[in-house]
Protein backbone atom coordinates (compact mmCIF):
# COMPACT_ATOMS: atom_id res chain seq x y z
CA UNK A 1 0.00 0.00 0.00
CA UNK A 2 3.06 2.47 1.21
CA UNK A 3 6.45 2.59 0.10
CA UNK A 4 9.60 3.30 1.86
CA UNK A 5 10.62 6.37 3.21
CA UNK A 6 13.72 8.50 1.18
CA UNK A 7 13.06 11.91 2.11
CA UNK A 8 14.62 14.27 4.76
CA UNK A 9 11.23 15.00 7.15
CA UNK A 10 10.07 11.05 7.60
CA UNK A 11 6.64 12.18 9.62
CA UNK A 12 5.73 14.50 6.94
CA UNK A 13 6.33 11.86 4.32
CA UNK A 14 4.38 9.30 6.34
CA UNK A 15 1.16 11.97 6.85
CA UNK A 16 1.78 12.46 2.24
CA UNK A 17 1.22 8.88 1.58
CA UNK A 18 -1.73 8.24 3.83
CA UNK A 19 -3.26 11.65 2.70
CA UNK A 20 -2.66 10.57 -0.89
CA UNK A 21 -4.10 6.93 -0.16
CA UNK A 22 -7.26 7.94 1.31
CA UNK A 23 -7.70 10.54 -1.91
CA UNK A 24 -6.61 8.06 -4.24
CA UNK A 25 -9.35 5.79 -2.86
CA UNK A 26 -7.38 3.21 -1.27
CA UNK A 27 -8.07 3.97 2.01
CA UNK A 28 -12.06 4.58 2.41
CA UNK A 29 -13.62 6.10 5.07
CA UNK A 30 -13.90 3.35 8.22
CA UNK A 31 -11.08 1.91 7.49
CA UNK A 32 -9.14 0.43 9.81
CA UNK A 33 -5.09 1.26 9.85
CA UNK A 34 -2.43 -1.58 9.83
CA UNK A 35 -1.12 -1.63 13.85
CA UNK A 36 1.93 0.87 14.05
CA UNK A 37 4.69 -1.94 14.18
CA UNK A 38 3.18 -2.86 10.82
CA UNK A 39 3.24 0.34 9.87
CA UNK A 40 6.72 1.25 10.59
CA UNK A 41 8.15 -2.04 8.68
CA UNK A 42 6.01 -1.32 5.89
CA UNK A 43 7.47 2.52 5.78
CA UNK A 44 10.76 1.47 6.65
CA UNK A 45 11.12 3.88 9.38
CA UNK A 46 11.07 3.88 12.92
CA UNK A 47 7.84 3.73 15.11
CA UNK A 48 8.22 7.27 16.60
CA UNK A 49 7.95 8.54 12.95
CA UNK A 50 4.55 6.93 12.55
CA UNK A 51 3.11 7.98 16.04
CA UNK A 52 3.55 11.74 14.61
CA UNK A 53 2.42 11.00 11.79
CA UNK A 54 -0.55 9.71 13.12
CA UNK A 55 -1.04 13.25 15.23
CA UNK A 56 -0.67 15.70 12.35
CA UNK A 57 -3.44 13.08 10.79
CA UNK A 58 -5.53 13.38 13.77
CA UNK A 59 -5.05 16.85 13.96
CA UNK A 60 -5.99 16.93 10.13
CA UNK A 61 -9.33 15.40 10.62
CA UNK A 62 -8.64 12.36 8.65
CA UNK A 63 -7.69 10.03 11.16
CA UNK A 64 -9.44 8.36 14.48
CA UNK A 65 -7.97 6.67 17.36
CA UNK A 66 -10.20 4.27 18.92
CA UNK A 67 -8.42 2.97 21.97
CA UNK A 68 -8.28 -0.45 22.02
CA UNK A 69 -9.53 -1.16 18.74
CA UNK A 70 -6.97 0.88 16.62
CA UNK A 71 -6.33 3.82 13.82
CA UNK A 72 -9.42 4.30 11.68
CA UNK A 73 -10.17 6.93 8.93
CA UNK A 74 -12.50 9.20 9.96
CA UNK A 75 -16.23 10.16 7.56
CA UNK A 76 -15.04 12.29 5.44
CA UNK A 77 -16.50 15.86 4.43
CA UNK A 78 -15.74 19.17 1.97
CA UNK A 79 -14.51 20.83 5.50
CA UNK A 80 -12.29 17.90 6.56
CA UNK A 81 -11.02 17.39 3.44
CA UNK A 82 -9.89 20.98 2.49
CA UNK A 83 -6.50 20.88 4.63
CA UNK A 84 -5.14 17.65 3.71
CA UNK A 85 -5.88 18.65 0.12
CA UNK A 86 -3.82 22.41 0.36
CA UNK A 87 -1.45 20.51 2.02
CA UNK A 88 -0.85 17.96 -1.31
CA UNK A 89 -0.28 20.72 -3.62
CA UNK A 90 1.58 23.27 -1.50
CA UNK A 91 2.34 25.26 -4.69
CA UNK A 92 4.11 22.64 -6.12
CA UNK A 93 3.92 21.54 -9.84
CA UNK A 94 4.20 18.09 -9.96
CA UNK A 95 1.71 17.64 -7.03
CA UNK A 96 -0.94 20.01 -8.39
CA UNK A 97 -0.52 17.57 -11.59
CA UNK A 98 -0.79 14.55 -9.08
CA UNK A 99 -4.01 16.34 -7.29
CA UNK A 100 -5.37 16.30 -11.38
CA UNK A 101 -4.95 12.32 -11.38
CA UNK A 102 -6.96 11.95 -8.11
CA UNK A 103 -9.58 14.43 -9.45
CA UNK A 104 -9.75 12.47 -12.32
CA UNK A 105 -11.20 9.29 -10.60
CA UNK A 106 -13.35 11.57 -8.24
CA UNK A 107 -15.15 13.00 -11.63
CA UNK A 108 -15.06 9.77 -13.61
CA UNK A 109 -17.39 7.94 -10.61
CA UNK A 110 -19.13 11.23 -10.45
CA UNK A 111 -20.07 11.21 -14.25
CA UNK A 112 -20.56 7.24 -13.90
CA UNK A 113 -22.88 7.95 -11.35
CA UNK A 114 -24.82 10.48 -13.12
CA UNK A 115 -25.49 7.81 -16.11
CA UNK A 116 -27.23 5.70 -13.19
CA UNK A 117 -29.38 8.10 -11.81
CA UNK A 118 -30.10 11.55 -13.41
CA UNK A 119 -33.42 12.50 -13.67
CA UNK A 120 -34.60 13.93 -16.81
CA UNK A 121 -34.43 17.38 -15.23
CA UNK A 122 -30.75 16.69 -14.55
CA UNK A 123 -29.79 15.50 -17.66
CA UNK A 124 -31.57 18.84 -19.71
CA UNK A 125 -29.40 20.88 -17.05
CA UNK A 126 -26.17 19.37 -18.06
CA UNK A 127 -26.95 19.79 -21.81
CA UNK A 128 -28.16 22.91 -21.24
CA UNK A 129 -24.49 24.26 -20.62
CA UNK A 130 -22.98 23.08 -23.96
CA UNK A 131 -24.16 25.56 -26.10
CA UNK A 132 -22.51 28.01 -23.68
CA UNK A 133 -19.06 26.07 -23.65
CA UNK A 134 -19.57 25.83 -27.63
CA UNK A 135 -20.31 29.31 -28.02
CA UNK A 136 -16.87 30.44 -25.54
CA UNK A 137 -14.71 28.27 -27.56
CA UNK A 138 -15.44 29.31 -30.90
CA UNK A 139 -15.01 32.92 -29.71
CA UNK A 140 -11.97 32.36 -27.78
CA UNK A 141 -13.52 33.46 -24.61
CA UNK A 142 -11.89 31.64 -21.70
CA UNK A 143 -13.33 33.35 -19.09
CA UNK A 144 -16.81 33.04 -20.25
CA UNK A 145 -15.52 29.07 -20.76
CA UNK A 146 -14.30 28.56 -17.28
CA UNK A 147 -17.87 29.78 -16.12
CA UNK A 148 -19.76 27.42 -18.36
CA UNK A 149 -17.36 24.61 -17.25
CA UNK A 150 -17.87 24.89 -13.67
CA UNK A 151 -21.32 24.66 -14.46
CA UNK A 152 -20.94 22.15 -16.21
CA UNK A 153 -19.54 20.00 -14.08
CA UNK A 154 -21.57 20.80 -11.15
CA UNK A 155 -24.51 19.67 -13.09
CA UNK A 156 -23.31 16.43 -13.09
CA UNK A 157 -22.67 16.25 -9.55
CA UNK A 158 -26.18 17.15 -8.96
CA UNK A 159 -27.12 14.32 -11.30
CA UNK A 160 -24.61 11.68 -9.24
CA UNK A 161 -27.01 11.63 -5.93
CA UNK A 162 -24.10 10.66 -4.20
CA UNK A 163 -23.33 12.56 -0.91
CA UNK A 164 -19.86 11.50 -0.77
CA UNK A 165 -19.14 12.15 -3.90
CA UNK A 166 -20.55 15.78 -3.98
CA UNK A 167 -17.99 16.31 -0.84
CA UNK A 168 -15.36 15.27 -2.46
CA UNK A 169 -16.39 17.40 -5.46
CA UNK A 170 -16.80 20.74 -3.28
CA UNK A 171 -13.60 20.18 -1.81
CA UNK A 172 -11.86 20.12 -5.04
CA UNK A 173 -13.25 22.60 -6.32
CA UNK A 174 -12.56 24.99 -3.49
CA UNK A 175 -9.14 24.43 -3.51
CA UNK A 176 -8.81 25.41 -7.18
CA UNK A 177 -11.18 28.38 -6.33
CA UNK A 178 -8.56 29.43 -3.96
CA UNK A 179 -6.13 30.54 -6.20
CA UNK A 180 -6.06 33.35 -9.03
CA UNK A 181 -2.81 32.66 -10.22
CA UNK A 182 -3.94 29.06 -10.43
CA UNK A 183 -6.77 29.95 -12.44
CA UNK A 184 -5.36 31.75 -14.66
CA UNK A 185 -2.48 29.45 -15.27
CA UNK A 186 -4.95 26.74 -16.09
CA UNK A 187 -7.17 28.91 -18.37
CA UNK A 188 -3.81 29.17 -20.59
CA UNK A 189 -3.58 25.70 -21.26
CA UNK A 190 -6.95 24.85 -22.26
CA UNK A 191 -7.07 23.69 -26.08
CA UNK A 192 -10.32 25.59 -26.69
CA UNK A 193 -10.85 23.09 -29.90
CA UNK A 194 -11.21 20.56 -27.83
CA UNK A 195 -13.10 21.47 -24.82
CA UNK A 196 -16.96 21.64 -26.31
CA UNK A 197 -16.33 17.97 -28.15
CA UNK A 198 -14.93 16.22 -24.54
CA UNK A 199 -17.83 18.16 -22.58
CA UNK A 200 -20.37 16.96 -25.10
CA UNK A 201 -19.14 13.34 -24.98
CA UNK A 202 -19.51 12.94 -21.39
CA UNK A 203 -23.31 14.55 -21.65
CA UNK A 204 -24.08 12.28 -24.92
CA UNK A 205 -23.03 9.13 -22.25
CA UNK A 206 -25.32 10.28 -19.59
CA UNK A 207 -28.28 10.90 -21.49
CA UNK A 208 -27.93 7.23 -22.84
CA UNK A 209 -27.22 5.87 -19.59
CA UNK A 210 -24.06 4.23 -20.26
CA UNK A 211 -22.36 4.42 -17.07
CA UNK A 212 -19.26 3.29 -18.81
CA UNK A 213 -19.16 5.22 -21.38
CA UNK A 214 -19.78 8.32 -19.09
CA UNK A 215 -16.78 6.96 -16.94
CA UNK A 216 -14.56 6.54 -19.91
CA UNK A 217 -15.00 10.34 -21.51
CA UNK A 218 -14.56 11.77 -18.32
CA UNK A 219 -11.36 10.52 -17.95
CA UNK A 220 -10.65 11.25 -21.09
CA UNK A 221 -11.34 14.78 -20.62
CA UNK A 222 -9.66 15.25 -17.32
CA UNK A 223 -6.37 13.24 -18.23
CA UNK A 224 -6.82 16.02 -21.84
CA UNK A 225 -7.05 18.73 -19.31
CA UNK A 226 -4.38 17.54 -17.00
CA UNK A 227 -1.78 16.98 -20.24
CA UNK A 228 -2.46 20.84 -21.20
CA UNK A 229 -1.43 21.94 -17.71
CA UNK A 230 1.49 19.51 -17.98
CA UNK A 231 2.85 21.09 -21.13
CA UNK A 232 1.84 24.59 -20.18
CA UNK A 233 4.58 23.73 -16.65
CA UNK A 234 7.25 22.43 -18.92
CA UNK A 235 7.11 25.05 -20.82
CA UNK A 236 7.64 27.59 -18.42
CA UNK A 237 10.58 25.68 -16.70
CA UNK A 238 12.19 22.51 -15.76
CA UNK A 239 10.25 19.61 -14.02
CA UNK A 240 9.38 20.34 -10.71
CA UNK A 241 9.38 24.16 -11.03
CA UNK A 242 6.32 25.85 -8.72
CA UNK A 243 2.78 26.20 -10.09
CA UNK A 244 0.97 28.91 -9.49
CA UNK A 245 1.02 30.56 -5.81
CA UNK A 246 -2.09 29.01 -3.75
CA UNK A 247 -2.78 32.25 -2.10
CA UNK A 248 -6.50 33.63 -2.28
CA UNK A 249 -8.62 34.55 -4.84
CA UNK A 250 -8.74 38.77 -4.94
CA UNK A 251 -12.29 40.01 -4.97
CA UNK A 252 -14.34 39.87 -7.79
CA UNK A 253 -12.10 37.06 -9.64
CA UNK A 254 -13.54 33.96 -11.26
CA UNK A 255 -14.12 30.43 -10.33
CA UNK A 256 -10.99 28.19 -11.51
CA UNK A 257 -11.50 25.05 -12.57
CA UNK A 258 -9.41 22.75 -14.85
CA UNK A 259 -11.74 21.48 -17.58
Amino acid sequence: MFTKIQAKSVSDEIVDQVVAAIFGGTLTSGARLPAERALSQEFGVGRQAVREAIQQLQGMGLLEVRAPQGTFVKQLSAEVLTLPLRRLLNGDAGKFLRFLDIRKWMEAMTAAEAAQHATAEEVRRIEETLPVLRAAALAADRERLDTADVAFHLAVVDAAHHSMLGHMADTFQNVMWSSHGLRLAVLRAQNLSDIWEEHLAVAAAIRARAADRARDAMLHHIEMSRRRVEEMCREAGAPGSSAPEMGAAPPGSLTPHTG
